[in-house]
């Protein structure tokens, strides 16, 4: 029997022009997260990442305290299918669409009378935005839909069934939506609403931990987080 971890990518840069980059508190949290897995002599025989700077920064720094304690990691195999979905992207050409909502209108003028609300409000229109796009009610031209995603998904994760050998321990460093799907695969969800709420779940550098044994995939653990006590604690 075979165990598969997959890692979220450590905090990243939550309304910067550039999100897809590490903040301070998400360097320390990969640091916090390589030191708790070498404390627990945790080893990998194969190791899987997205192609994010975000998932592939966090696997970087994890790998860094391993070789700086004479353990190296095994060389990284990036797979594309695990990057995160577009939804970012797909709420910024949507918004349009969605100021015809009058609760997201609510939400942008509350935001445009109390700046302060700027990130509490830009959550509940994206979880809102999240609920529509994942069942199909808005389509946004141009980026990969919330089905294409999943497929997209199922593709990366049978990427690393086929390559994952008898016994083996697997690390995988990818994104919370991508965790989100890979879980509902496990479980056999298929109410898309449900898939993406549990993305808002997933805590940055959590793991959740599968079993995998004549191709069979279960569940073993959801968005563990040892490592992180505090402030030191988000979901974005």
């Amino acid at each position: 029997m075979s165990k598969i971890y997959f890692f979220r990518h450590a905090q990243a840069s939550y309304l910067a022009d550039n999100y897809d980059k590490l903040s301070e508190k998400g360097e320390a949290q990969s640091v916090e997260l390589g030191k708790y897995l070498l404390a627990k002599k945790m080893r990998f025989d194969k190791i899987f990442v997205g192609p994010l700077e975000r998932q592939k920064h966090t696997h970087q720094l994890i790998a860094n305290v391993y070789a700086q304690n004479n353990t190296p990691l095994p060389q990284p195999i990036f797979i594309q299918e695990l990057k995160e979905h577009s939804g970012t992207e797909a709420v910024k050409l949507a918004y349009p669409q969605l100021l015809k909502n009058e609760q997201v209108r609510k939400w942008q003028q509350d935001i445009e009378a109390n700046p302060t609300m700027m990130r509490r409000n830009t959550l509940l229109i994206f979880q809102y935005f999240m609920d529509e796009w994942a069942v199909g009610n808005i389509h946004v031209e141009g980026v990969e839909s919330w089905r294409e995603f999943r497929l997209a998904v199922k593709k990366g994760l049978n990427t690393i069934l086929q390559n994952t050998g008898k016994g083996e321990t697997v690390g995988v460093f990818t994104s919370g939506g991508t965790i989100a799907s890979i879980t509902a695969e496990a479980l056999h969800i298929t109410d898309e609403t449900r898939v993406a709420a549990l993305n808002f779940s997933i805590r940055n550098t959590s793991f959740s931990s599968f079993l995998f044994s004549k191709n069979k995939f279960n569940l073993l653990s959801f968005n563990e987080l040892p490592h992180l006590v505090d402030d030191m604690i988000t979901f974005v």
